[in-house]
C-alpha cells in the first residue's frame, strides 16, 4: 500500500476535529475518522481523480462532513497538507506545501 503521511498541521487538525466531534456526540468523532480513512483509500486507489486546486495539490471532499483532505502526490506516497473545513478561510494551508518543497 502506498503510504500516506500527514503534515504536522494537518495531523493536529485531524486529531482536534475528532476530539471536538466526539465531545459533541458520542461516536461522531469515530464516524469522522472512518470517513477520513475512506477518503484516504480513495486517494490511494485514484490519486488524480480529485480536483487539482493548485499545481500538484488536490482536494478530496469528504462525503458526510463539510471537510476536505488537501494533498499532494509525492514520489514515495501522499502528503496530506490539511484537513480543511469548508467554512475555514481558503488557502490557509498553502505555506505547508511550500515548507515541504526541497
Amino acid at each position: 500500500m502506498t503510504p500516506i503521511k500527514y503534515h504536522e498541521g494537518a495531523e493536529a487538525e485531524l486529531l482536534n476535529e475528532i476530539g471536538y466531534l466526539e465531545l459533541r456526540a458520542t461516536g461522531l468523532g469515530r464516524r469522522f475518522f472512518a470517513e477520513v480513512r475512506r477518503a484516504e483509500s480513495f486517494i490511494v486507489q485514484f490519486p488524480e481523480s480529485a480536483e487539482e486546486i493548485r499545481p500538484g495539490i488536490r482536494k478530496r471532499l469528504l462525503r458526510q462532513f463539510r471537510y476536505s483532505l488537501i494533498y499532494s502526490i509525492e514520489k514515495d506516497g501522499f502528503l496530506i497538507l490539511a484537513v480543511a473545513h469548508h467554512s475555514r478561510r481558503p488557502g490557509y494551508w498553502v505555506a505547508r506545501a511550500r515548507s515541504d518543497e526541497k
